[in-house]
């Protein structure tokens, strides 16, 4: 197979199995805290908007520290 091609490849794979790690991540710590302060709630029923960046803050956190993880 040609190097070029295989490099490709390897880029894909690593991309989806990142992408899923990350999503993956972001599911369990949005069940955690819903199990646990209710935040789900917080954000569709009382539309709270500190509830909704204090989610979205995790969510980039840990996409970030995954992206920090592959890089290095």
């Amino acid at each position: 197979m040609n190097p070029d091609v295989e490099r490709v490849l390897l880029g894909i794979g690593n991309t989806i199995l990142w992408t899923a790690v990350s999503i993956g991540l972001v599911v369990v710590v949005i069940e955690v805290l819903n199990w646990r302060y209710h935040l789900l709630d917080e954000i569709f029923k009382e539309n709270s908007a500190a509830a909704s960046i204090f989610a979205g803050s995790f969510v980039l956190g840990i996409f970030y520290a995954v992206v920090q993880i592959v890089i290095h």
